[in-house]
């Protein structure tokens, strides 16, 4: 997926996925989506959330139905994964991106545990079955959550990694990972940013860009009170602000247009803003 922008894309112990006989893969027949979840597309994969479980009655996403399991199709065959009962995935999409240089994509969901919240977990998809790859230390606390904003080269190392909210309602660290052995690392991250507003089927409050071809892409991205723009750039590993707009309205929505400017719809109306480094 690259850096595409429309269906893009923790500090404990390493919390290893879970070989309960519950969590499974197979090559099996036609499973339905969820109502509202997407269907991500990366080269022949398509891939998409099933199984609606409540079991888990958080609603950040704007009612209590999540997801049990998942679906990646690939020629004719459908692989699914199911969770087990300690967790769900709390989320709208699958998304797909080789994390590993291997030529095939790794699926990256927001897994969340009952008891631990949020983690993201990242799945290998192989010929006959979906196995788990990697997982990011849960936040520690049920009912927290955090939203991956996008996958991309964001440090300028020839690495994809995944930059990622944690809280975006609370602290709001933007953070970035890479898959490590088994691990999703923690690269980089800085504090009191969001990309989601509470309740709402929007995941991508935040963005990502490329303005230049010398430079890495850059994250756009609403500090936590909604009340300015940020761009963020995580070249070397080491996060700064390289421009911020004070909007003085909430921003309720974000999209770019013409690779360049941001359409904002504000409390106060719609705004433009043009891009420069």
């Amino acid at each position: 997926m690259g850096i595409g922008l429309a269906t893009l894309i923790a500090a404990s112990p390493f919390l290893p996925w879970s070989s309960r006989a519950a969590a499974q893969s197979s090559n099996v027949a036609p499973y339905a989506p969820l109502p509202d979840t997407e269907i991500s597309a990366s080269g022949p994969f398509k891939a998409w959330l099933i199984q609606p479980t409540t079991r888990y009655n958080h609603g950040v996403l704007g009612d209590a139905v999540e997801a049990g399991g998942f679906v990646v199709e690939h020629g004719r065959k459908r692989l699914v994964f199911t969770l087990p009962s300690e967790a769900v995935f709390e989320d709208r999409r699958v998304r797909l991106a080789d994390l590993d240089g291997d030529g095939v994509p790794e699926a990256i969901i927001v897994k969340a545990y009952l008891e631990r919240g949020a983690a993201i977990a990242v799945y290998r998809i192989l010929k006959d079955r979906i196995e788990p790859l990697a997982e990011s230390p849960a936040i520690g606390t049920r009912n927290r959550w955090l939203n991956p904003l996008g996958i991309a080269d964001f440090t300028g190392s020839g690495e994809q990694m995944i930059a990622a909210v944690i809280t975006p309602h609370l602290a709001g660290s933007l953070r970035l990972y890479r898959l490590r052995a088994g691990t999703l690392e923690e690269v980089a991250r800085i504090e009191g940013y969001t990309n989601h507003i509470l309740g709402s089927r929007d995941l991508d409050l935040g963005r990502i860009v490329r303005l230049s071809r010398r430079n890495p892409p850059l994250v756009i991205v609403p500090t936590r009170d909604r009340n300015a723009l940020a761009m963020v750039s995580f070249r070397d590993a080491s996060p700064r602000i390289v421009r911020q707009w004070s909007i003085n309205a909430r921003i309720d929505g974000l999209r770019i247009e013409n690779g360049s400017r941001v359409k904002l719809s504000t409390s106060s109306g719609v705004r433009m803003v043009e891009l420069a480094e």
